[in-house]
């Protein structure tokens, strides 16, 4: 990539083992396709540089299922899932090494909105006009903050330094500057880790369709 000045990689975490939920949760179906299918189609629309989802070992055989028409997609394996988020986070970051910065999606937020992505975007390449190097973006619902999370180039060596199922805190907190972006947006902190968060999005879905409501 000639100019990295401002090219943005979004990087969808989706490697985890699914132990809380019992089955790959990655592939939960929802509104008509898996839920790392909802994942990746949210960052097409936006100008990313590349797109990355970091997948296990596991999970393979059913990448077929995801059939995504975007020369900027690219599957990347994580033959090292077994040792928890570390390890994907750390993918992630090989995955920017060529880009300005990484932003980090989860594979399982499905109601996220396009508005938040944008806006999270929009301040990391504000930043990075700016001359940053060493900085976060992030949103926050209530006051809490949640993904996705952008993270400047200059931060991503740091991401060796974490350990098993460690998140990105430890990163964070080396950062420059922590731009929060407080967001009307519960879904940047509703994630699926069991089947009663699952039942939950399903029941919620099914009670904007009688609503009368789209997506």
């Amino acid at each position: 990539m000639a100019d990295r000045t401002f090219a943005i990689a979004g990087v969808i975490l989706a490697s985890g083992m699914s132990q809380r939920m019992g089955t790959a949760k990655q592939f939960l179906p929802y509104k008509g396709m898996p839920l790392l299918e909802h994942a990746i189609r949210k960052l097409l629309p936006l100008p990313f540089a590349q797109i990355f989802a970091v997948v296990g070992k596991q999970h393979q055989a059913r990448l077929a299922e995801i059939p995504i028409d975007d020369p900027r997609f690219r599957w990347v394996l994580n033959e090292r899932n077994h040792e928890g988020q570390s390890a994907a986070l750390q993918c992630a970051a090989e995955c920017g090494k060529d880009c300005a910065g990484i932003m980090v999606f989860l594979a399982d937020q499905p109601l996220l909105l396009p508005d938040t992505i944008r806006r999270v975007y929009d301040t990391a390449v504000e930043q990075l006009a700016r001359g940053g190097e060493r900085f976060v973006v992030q949103p926050a619902y209530a006051d809490v903050r949640g993904h996705p999370v952008f993270f400047a180039r200059g931060l991503l060596a740091s991401f060796a330094m974490l350990e098993g199922d460690e998140g990105g805190k430890r990163v964070i907190k080396q950062a420059a500057a922590h731009h929060v972006i407080p967001v009307d947006d519960a879904g940047v902190l509703f994630d699926i880790d069991t089947p009663e968060d699952y039942q939950r999005l399903l029941q919620m879905s099914a009670g904007v369709a009688k609503g009368g409501e789209g997506e």
